[in-house]
């Protein structure tokens, strides 16, 4: 939190990490309307770990990318830290998405020239701060997250777990409200996925980082705090 009032802008105080109210979608094409999404609320408070489950094509993707500022809901709002995507130009969401909020993907999307510790620092660079404080803020997180000995190695030394959790770790360097996680062990065999999980669900709870997962992995969701279900477009 602090990081966030050094950078000037600061959440509205409210009770949630991340809102979701009313929220529809829509798509268009030449000849029909497909409605994906169909009136979700959410409501994510500090610190809390939620599950968003649902078969292929139920719209996960969309409502992650909705959260996250990254499309416009048909209808409705999205709030992160209380302010709303809808009121923001593209270079405030782009400035406000780097300040508050963490994205973890299935695929580690590392930077395979840098080490470890370079590719959590980029969140903090493009933040423009000192690299000796973005230096120590990685290595910090990294240790946190076990891979205190793997500071200088590149992605491609690294074990599948070990790159996730440099992931997890470049999500969490700026301290957000919330990390969105898509399939984040759909890579990982089951043993790692859980040590994996669980160094997540560690890091929402040292951190107060509200954490919103999709995945297909039930066992795995039903460790979170609360597991949805999207189906025909509704959250349940």
């Amino acid at each position: 939190m602090n990081n966030l009032l050094a950078a000037g802008s600061a959440p509205v105080a409210t009770a949630f990490a991340l809102e979701c109210r009313g929220v529809s979608k829509t798509f268009h094409d030449t000849n029909q309307a497909v409605q994906v999404l169909n009136r979700v609320d959410l409501a994510v408070k500090p610190g809390e770990r939620i599950a968003i489950v649902g078969a292929s094509g139920s719209g996960k993707s969309t409502l992650l990318h909705l959260l996250g500022g990254l499309d416009s809901p048909s209808h409705g709002e999205v709030l992160l830290g209380g302010r709303a995507w809808g009121n923001m130009n593209e270079r405030t969401r782009s400035q406000w998405r780097n300040q508050a909020l963490g994205m973890v993907y299935q695929f580690h999307h590392l930077l395979p020239e840098f080490t470890a510790q370079e590719n959590v620092m980029m969140p903090l660079r493009i933040r423009r701060e000192p690299d000796g404080l973005a230096q120590a803020q990685a290595q910090a997180i990294l240790e946190q997250l076990g891979l205190g000995h793997r500071l200088h190695h590149r992605p491609g030394l690294l074990s599948g777990g070990e790159r996730q959790r440099v992931a997890m770790a470049r999500a969490l360097v700026t301290r957000p409200l919330c990390v969105l996680a898509d399939e984040p062990t759909g890579n990982l065999d089951r043993e790692t996925a859980q040590d994996v999980f669980a160094a997540m669900t560690q890091m929402a709870q040292a951190t107060g980082t509200a954490f919103v997962v999709v995945t297909h992995d039930m066992e795995l969701a039903q460790r979170t705090d609360r597991v949805y279900r999207l189906q025909q477009g509704a959250l349940l």
